[in-house]
């Protein structure tokens, strides 16, 4: 934690809700070091509030059983759901005594930070704009407070959350080591901002199912047009065309993570999970922007791995949408088996989409379109700076390029320079 007494951090953690059922984080580190705590002996929840950078909202933690924070530790942000009205203490739905991530997450191999959302007159308040910098903030927080491990930090969500995490998953791509969709929706995306970080998508094929039980405390059957398993199952479809790597988990549940069914797959996420690391030098990445899933709206993005853009053009790209068809409310079993889907493109004007593909030997392969000039960041794994690099462009011929230094970044210590604008004129 920070420069704080335990005591006080105790105290902080008691009056910020009922939910926190122990604080023991451990003594308190001293300036540049993280607390070095003790094995959990039991699971605990606290909360940090106000949220850093937030005059509303907190941070919710918790820490299953047999997490030993003295080593270090994977972290997974998680989006809760809920809608415009759901509370700052939402994640305590999911964490707290009885919650509906439980006891699937007494078994989960990381830290688990859950901040409320921000407020929104809307259900889709994990999309809105610069939303990211608390994604930030989260992960700065817990990095305060535990010995997390940088390359091990994932982003999830459900309902709700899962908008959140198809969205913000797509901005933040590069950051993580993998990102968990649970149960959401997404309206338009180009899901090839995921490539080099792989994707864990998990839907109740029942999510919308009229069946007695799977919806208590709605007088009928959830709307397809909400998270319907429909969005999950066209993710998958065009996850597999644009070769990102991913899984499709869809379980025989309901919308709920307290559904039996829902548990099994969260518990396969999880062992899927811990091989998982981030990757800077993924062979295939790809830079788009604007990016996310505009619901309500897409975000600008300059960077994403090792490609940077330095100028657009001033022409459109297209993206993937999501048409639903048949009733919103299934009342019958027939009407559940009439939702379904079919792919669009949509048309986004200004947008920049650059593919890239390393393809050794200080060779690459990239896809423009709509951009001027960007920039491809290197590293000593990626090539040997020390020579030329051939960029195809699909130009007619490559371009020759040599490698500028770069400082500064964590991950990469060199750049090339592409200039499409004198790539087209030599073609």
């Amino acid at each position: 934690m920070r420069d704080t007494s335990r005591r006080d951090f105790i105290k902080a953690a008691v009056l910020s809700a009922a939910l926190c059922a122990e604080a023991d984080v451990g003594e308190p580190a001293t300036a540049g070091e993280r607390p070095a705590t003790r094995v959990a002996k039991k699971e605990r929840m606290f909360c940090s509030t106000p949220a850093p950078g937030r005059k509303d909202g907190r941070i919710y933690y918790y820490v299953p059983p047999a997490t030993d924070c003295a080593k270090p530790s994977a972290l997974l942000v998680f989006l809760h759901g809920g809608d415009g009205n759901s509370p700052d203490t939402a994640p305590e739905s999911y964490f707290g005594e009885n919650g509906a991530a439980m006891p699937a997450f007494r078994d989960a191999p990381f830290i688990v930070a859950a901040p409320s959302a921000p407020p929104a007159p809307h259900g889709s308040r994990w999309n809105q704009p610069g939303v990211w910098r608390l994604i930030d903030a989260t992960v700065e927080d817990a990095r305060s407070r535990f010995n997390i491990d940088p390359d091990r930090i994932f982003l999830g969500g459900h309902s709700m959350g899962c908008y959140g995490a198809y969205h913000l998953g797509q901005i933040l791509a590069d950051r993580f080591a993998g990102v968990w969709c649970s149960a959401g929706a997404w309206w338009e995306a180009d899901f090839r901002a995921f490539l080099g970080t792989p994707v864990y998508v998990q839907h109740g094929a029942m999510d919308c199912s009229p069946r007695p039980g799977h919806h208590p405390g709605f007088a009928h059957a959830r709307c397809h047009s909400w998270c319907g398993v429909s969005f999950a199952r066209a993710a998958h479809e065009l996850m597999v065309g644009y070769g990102v790597g991913h899984v499709y988990d869809e379980h025989g549940g309901g919308h709920a993570l307290s559904f039996p069914q829902a548990q099994e797959a969260t518990r396969r996420f999880f062992a899927w999970s811990l091989d998982k690391r981030r990757d800077p030098y993924a062979g295939k990445c790809a830079l788009v922007t604007p990016c996310g899933t505009r619901h309500p709206c897409v975000e600008d993005v300059v960077r994403s791995r090792w490609l940077e853009l330095v100028e657009a053009g001033d022409g459109e790209i297209s993206v993937d949408a999501v048409l639903l068809h048949g009733p919103d409310i299934a009342r019958a079993a027939d009407d559940l088996a009439k939702q379904t889907y079919s792919l669009t493109r949509r048309r986004l004007a200004g947008g920049v989409r650059i593919v890239a593909e390393n393809l050794g030997g200080n060779k690459f392969k990239v896809d423009v379109s709509n951009a001027k000039r960007f920039n491809i960041l290197l590293s000593p794994a990626m090539g040997d700076l020390l020579r030329p690099f051939a960029v195809d462009v699909g130009a007619g011929r490559p371009l020759k390029l040599t490698a500028e230094p770069l400082c500064g970044d964590r991950d990469y210590s060199a750049r090339l320079r592409c200039d499409m604008t004198w790539a087209n004129s030599v073609s």
